[in-house]
């Protein structure tokens, strides 16, 4: 495959930025597919890391309060939200590079283990702002939602039952509208990650100017992908709750009849976490899935790779 990088300049379209993940894959096959393997054994390695000893701490948290042992329930919920804790941290870092090995072969063509500290650095950059975007549109949606609700229960409290109705109806419209708009606000940044990793310098400006240039385009792609991960997720995941059998939906019930219960984490890890001696066959079914998902994130990275690879050159002015 020809460095991506040197072809011609890149038209950003709502199929090519779909596609655009696959188009990689078919041009550089061999190397997609060791990190898409690679990818879903490291997040096989982590996740069941993680269940088993989150796992055994829930049971051991459980165990002491049904004895009446204050104390060692008290100090195993410490060593729980500590082990949660560390995941979290450790997977960051894991996170960031897998995300730059795979954006470099997306932007230049080029297959490597190890992009550099200066595509991390910048890599790490895009995330935080990306992040903080994310949170000020979380609670900026969240506020308006909020208005929405208690506008409509005044609404429905004054009207008749049809007024209750429409007023339901207007919160779920506006729902769906702020998530939309979350979704477009996202779109303008999402260039940054893609283009951290391009070996141009980075312009946070320009990235943004692009993404607001195919601001329209850009979020239809990412609301196909968020519905295709969305349905990955529930296909996937329910598969293996059908092959688990009823436990899975027992546990469920449980959490929905006894929701105040302040133990609740406990007891569905307690409860749905898997043994060591789990540990092969929860591989197994976990496999697929980590692959499954691994080819739908193919999609996402591509539009953020298609929206920055058709940023103009830096000599040339934007519209």
């Amino acid at each position: 495959m020809t460095d991506i990088e040197t072809t011609p300049a890149h038209r950003f379209t709502v199929g090519g930025a779909l596609g655009f993940g696959f188009e990689v894959l078919k041009a550089r096959p061999q190397s997609v597919l060791i990190l898409l393997i690679g990818q879903a054994l490291i997040y096989v390695v982590m996740t069941l890391g993680q269940l088993i000893l989150m796992g055994d701490l829930a049971r051991q948290g459980i165990q002491a309060v049904e004895m009446g042992n204050a104390a060692d329930a008290y100090a195993v919920s410490m060593q729980f939200s500590s082990a949660s804790s560390l995941f979290s941290l450790l997977g960051l870092p894991l996170w960031l590079w897998l995300e730059a090995v795979w954006l470099t072969l997306f932007m230049t063509g080029r297959f490597t283990l190890w992009p550099g500290w200066a595509g991390l650095g910048r890599l790490t950059l895009a995330g935080l702002i990306l992040f903080g975007v994310y949170i000020v549109s979380l609670f900026v949606l969240v506020f308006v939602v909020m208005i929405g609700v208690v506008v409509a229960m005044l609404i429905a409290e004054s009207g008749t039952g049809d007024s209750s109705v429409a007023a339901l109806l207007t919160v779920l419209a506006l729902a769906v509208l702020a998530v939309f708009a979350m979704i477009a606000v996202l779109s303008l940044f999402s260039a940054l990650p893609a283009h951290a990793l391009s070996g141009r310098p980075f312009e946070i400006g320009a990235a943004i100017r692009t993404g607001r240039r195919h601001l329209i385009g850009a979020t239809m792609s990412w609301i196909v992908f968020l519905v295709l991960y969305m349905l990955a997720m529930i296909l996937s995941y329910g598969a293996i709750a059908l092959m688990v059998g009823d436990h899975v939906v027992n546990t469920l019930n449980t959490v929905i009849e006894t929701p105040q219960d302040p133990l609740m984490s406990m007891r569905l890890y307690a409860q749905l976490a898997p043994g060591a001696d789990q540990a092969l066959m929860s591989a197994l079914f976990l496999m697929p899935v980590m692959l499954v998902m691994g080819v739908i994130m193919l999609i996402g990275r591509g539009i953020s790779a298609k929206l920055a690879l058709s940023m103009p050159p830096a000599d040339e002015k934007a519209d």
